[in-house]
């Protein structure tokens, strides 16, 4: 007879096998995020640590520029995660079309590439593409757009550098968005749009009491993710300009590069990285909620 100490010999020997994963993720993910925290409660560099309590978060609190790449970080978020949606969502609208099948095909491995492409060699790309007399410079001069003797300096002007890397992360990650719409626009039954066209309703009818509702649960988780996923982005930012010029495109991952690995300054760069991590905490608990809510 199946006893209950041989269940829990079991379970335990079922338990023993996770304890090198466990081991590993204590090692490459709890330790540091301890260590991070306890940072940012000294003033720490290479030669020393003293204890300041909240003082580099009241520092925090009371520094512009941190508080300027906190909102250039919540601002290139959010576009970058608007517009994945609205391409996304367009192309999967197209691409969900009655088309041929060969042509699909093609079209989504085409559109699926930028996604392929890492972000480094995607930022070099498009730094590149935005030189005075690069590729982007000359297509608005051919189109009349601009003068040929006016070159504009996208990465070079305060004005125009966090749009510009926004730019690049919406080319590279809206496949993303395309290919997680597209799946869950064919899974929604065509029996659906079938009776709605007996009733006579229109395309945006369709769209909107039909598409939508069936696409709610996908669109949030991803919309989700891409939000932790930008949020903490330096590879774009870090490439393309290095968080400038005079910090107009700072986000809050160069920020505490710059802070922890240039200036030395260990512990406020800790506290940063703390702020940035309750943010993502946050937005992480969303997710797993929304997950187990749909499981």
């Amino acid at each position: 007879m199946y006893s209950l100490k041989q269940k829990y010999r079991e379970e335990i020997l079922a338990f023993s096998f996770l304890w090198p994963a466990l081991l590993i993720l204590v090692a490459l993910l709890v330790y540091p995020l301890g260590d991070v925290i306890r940072l940012s409660f000294y003033d720490s560099n290479l030669n020393r640590e003293e204890w300041v309590g909240f003082g580099n978060y009241i520092a925090l609190s009371k520094d512009p520029l941190f508080w300027k790449a906190f909102v250039q970080t919540v601002v290139f978020t959010f576009f970058s995660v608007a517009l994945h949606l609205v391409l996304g969502l367009g192309l999967a609208l197209l691409l969900n079309l009655h088309l041929n099948g060969a042509f699909r095909s093609l079209a989504r491995g085409l559109l699926i590439v930028p996604w392929l492409i890492a972000p480094t060699v995607a930022g070099m790309i498009w730094v590149l593409m935005l030189q005075p007399f690069g590729v982007f410079n000359g297509v608005l001069v051919s189109l009349g757009i601009l003068d040929a003797n006016s070159a504009v300096s996208w990465l070079g002007d305060p004005k125009t550098a966090l749009g510009s890397v926004t730019a690049m992360n919406v080319w590279r990650a809206f496949p993303f968005f395309m290919v997680m719409l597209l799946a869950g626009l064919q899974a929604i039954p065509k029996q659906l749009y079938e009776a709605a066209e007996i009733d006579g309703a229109t395309l945006w009818e369709q769209f909107r009491h039909i598409t939508l509702p069936q696409l709610r649960s996908v669109i949030t988780t991803i919309v989700l993710l891409d939000s932790i996923w930008t949020f903490r982005a330096f590879d774009p930012v870090y490439v393309m300009t290095g968080g400038g010029p005079a910090h107009s495109s700072e986000v809050l991952a160069t920020a505490i590069y710059f802070d922890g690995f240039q200036k030395l300054r260990f512990g406020y760069a800790s506290a940063e990285a703390v702020v940035m991590f309750l943010v993502l905490f946050v937005v992480s608990a969303i997710y797993v909620r929304r997950a187990m809510s749909n499981a």
